[in-house]
Parts: C-alpha cells; structure tokens; sequence
C-alpha cells in the first residue's frame, strides 16, 4: 500500500517477485478445512468484486453498465486501477487457500518496514512544530493534513497503526529475540505511536486502540504478573499523550463532530457528519435494488451523486464526498453477500493457528475492519494511483513546453 505511492513499478515489481516466490519457494502447510474455506471463499468473493468492476464498463450483464455515458473512458481508467489493486490480493488469498506459505522475514528486516515511516512521520511533525497555529485549525475543520509523502492522511495513518500492531504481535510471540535489536524496535514504535497521536487521523488512532488494546488483554492474561506495571504505564502514557494540544484539538473537534451530526446542524465542515450523510446515501442506493450480488460495478460515485442530487442534501456540492466506508462501497460494486463474506471469513482465518490463540489474530483483522468503516482503503489507494499518474503526466506535458 504504501511503495504505489513512492513508485507504482517498484510496487508493482516487489509484488510480482512475492507472488512469484510464494508459487516456487513457497511451503505447502497444514491448516484446518475451516480455514482453507475461509481463504478461498475470501478470495471468491474479492474475485466477484473485480468482475463486477470489469462487467460495469464492459457488458453489463451483472451490474449497471456505464459503457454509453459520457464519462465512460474516465470509468473504464478507473476501474482499471481498482481492479490492479484487488488482483494481487485475489492471487495471494488463493495461494494461501491451497495452504502455500513463505517464510516471512518481516520481522528480522522490520528497519525496512518502519524506518520510512519513521522518516515521513518525524518530519512532518517537525513541519507542524514551524506552522501549529495553522494545522491546529486544520485539525478542527477536519481538513486534509499535509504530509511529507503522497499517501492520503487517513490512508497514512492506517498504514503505520497496522505495523505498529504487527509489530507488536511479532514482539509478543517471541519474533524477535535479540535484546539489543528488541530495544531499537520499542524506541521506533514509542516515536510511531507518539507521531500518530500529534499529526495522526483518527481512523489510524482507532486501528492502534482497537487492535492495541485486544493485543494488550491477550498478552496480560498469559503475564498476570504484568497486570499493574502495564496498568500505571498505560495511564501514565495517556495522560502525556492527552497534554498535546493537537490531541486535544482532535478530541474537542470529535465532539462537535458527533454532537452535530446527532444533535442537530450544519455538517458541512464536520468528518464524521459527512460520513454519516454519505453512508445514509448509499444505503437507499442499496436498498433501492436490494442488491445481493449484483450492483452498480465502477459508477458508485456516479450514483451516489444522482442520489444527493435526487434527496436534497443540504451540503455544497464540493461536501458531498464518496461513501468512505469499503464494506458499503464494495457491497454497492459487486452485492452485500460478497462483502459480508470477506467481512467474516477474516475472522474465521485470523482465529485459528496462531501461537497465542484466537484473540490477538483476530484483533488485528478488527482494527482493519473498523478503519474499512470509516475510509474505502481500496479505493482510496486506487485514486491515489489514478492522481499520481495525472501528476506524471502533467509534469511530462509541462517538460516537453
């Protein structure tokens, strides 16, 4: 997710060497017939999506056709660039549902993963620090914060919060044993968490509680005798966390947020009320054909934006953003069943063949999905694609004059 950003061919091509290797390299391993199901089912379902993408700007026999509109070559683009971002996940859930694994060497490389996290987190901060006035009011208006990277905030967010959580499950399984390579690894996920929460969104801030905390039960119920330093720790390093103004920004802003869109007011510059605004849109557009496993394939937005138009929606035109939530956008593309399938069958394969059981797994694939409710990760970093290569493009064209 995050090397589409920095170089889609240096993604593209780590990715073609991963599937690659986990084809010939790859060792075939025992798993219970739950989860191979899980796995292929998952994989079934994500398979069906991309067809229904395919079919939208194509025939259209499973989905509503967008062939004949005057946007279609822009459609047919973008359903090019999501169906590239779901069609690896769909090879590599199929692999693993025929019990192919390779051996991960994420953690004994973990510098690799973190340190440029690390280098985009600590100098945006930095960045914040010379101009806090103005984030400050950006973090109340819940507006996008600039970053020194081309990754989407909320998207960024999300990406560091999940290595942060795999991290710390690679950690608490014994993963990683040298002493002086365990302390680098805590120093780097204390300066992550802490970046998270001075220039973080809080969709990632959720991923880290959610997925942190189920981690954190897990770990004291088989090291009770931790129970109270890691209680009086804990507190202790809320409280510091909640002494930063831009936290305080945030959850001040939560509450207007939320007091507004159930209270009663104007959304316009609220995150959540938008949110709110756009779910409820796109319910009535699943309700309206009481799509199972059909839908309306690459033209969600387009028909997200003939609801606003059709409802009245009291919010500028420039307010009135996508659905932001993958399990309602995916169950508008290709049906509710196949979403819902993803949706369980990630618990059914997170919860078994773990060392420390079921719990721990299966929070990792609870902090993603809750993130899934509040941004459509796989759009988003379809979009981020499509913008990168306009940008390229432009740059090109301005070189050429």
């Amino acid at each position: 997710m995050g090397f589409i950003h920095v170089s889609p061919a240096l993604s593209s091509i780590c990715l073609g060497i991963f599937i690659v290797q986990l084809l010939v390299l790859g060792d075939r391993v025992e798993m219970s017939t739950r989860q191979m199901w899980g796995f292929g089912l998952m994989a079934m379902a994500l398979l069906w999506n991309f067809v229904c993408l395919f079919d939208s700007v194509s025939m259209g026999w499973f989905s509503q056709a967008f062939v004949s509109d005057r946007a279609a070559a822009d459609l047919q683009k973008l359903a090019w660039v999501k169906m590239q971002v779901k069609l690896p996940l769909i090879v590599v859930l199929g692999l693993y549902a025929t019990g192919r694994r390779f051996p991960s060497v994420l953690f004994s490389a973990w510098p690799v993963l973190l340190l440029p996290m690390i280098w985009v987190s600590v100098s945006s901060v930095i960045h914040y620090f010379q101009h806090r006035e103005f984030y400050d009011q950006m973090v109340l208006e819940s507006k996008p914060i600039p970053l020194y990277s081309n990754v989407c905030h909320i998207e960024y967010a999300v990406m560091v919060g999940m290595a942060v959580l795999l991290m710390l499950y690679g950690w608490m399984n014994g993963k990683v044993t040298d002493k002086e390579s365990s302390r680098w690894l805590g120093l780097s996920l204390l300066v992550l968490v802490v970046c998270m929460h001075i220039l973080g969104a809080r969709t990632g801030l959720v991923v880290l509680y959610v997925g942190g905390g189920l981690l954190a039960m897990q770990f004291l119920k088989k090291n009770r005798k931790w129970m109270m330093r890691t209680f009086v720790l804990g507190v202790c390093g809320l409280g510091l966390l909640l002494m930063m103004p831009s936290v305080q920004n945030r959850i001040q802003n939560t509450w207007v947020d939320v007091k507004t869109t159930f209270v009663g007011g104007d959304v316009t510059h609220q995150s959540f009320g938008q949110r709110w605004v756009a779910w409820n849109t796109a319910l009535g557009a699943l309700n309206d054909r009481k799509m199972v496993v059909s839908g309306y394939g690459v033209g969600v937005d387009e028909v997200l934006k003939q609801r606003y138009e059709r409802g009245e929606v009291a919010l500028a035109e420039r307010h009135r953003i996508g659905v932001h939530n993958q399990w309602l956008e995916g169950a508008l593309q290709s049906g509710w069943l196949p979403m819902l399938l993803v949706l369980v069958m990630g618990f059914m394969v997170m919860s078994r063949g773990n060392s420390m059981g079921g719990t721990s797994a299966a929070g990792l694939w609870l902090a993603l999905v809750l993130a899934m409710m509040f941004e459509s990760l796989f759009e988003r970093q379809a979009l981020s694609y499509r913008d990168w290569e306009t940008d390229r493009k432009s740059t090109r064209l301005n070189s050429s004059h």
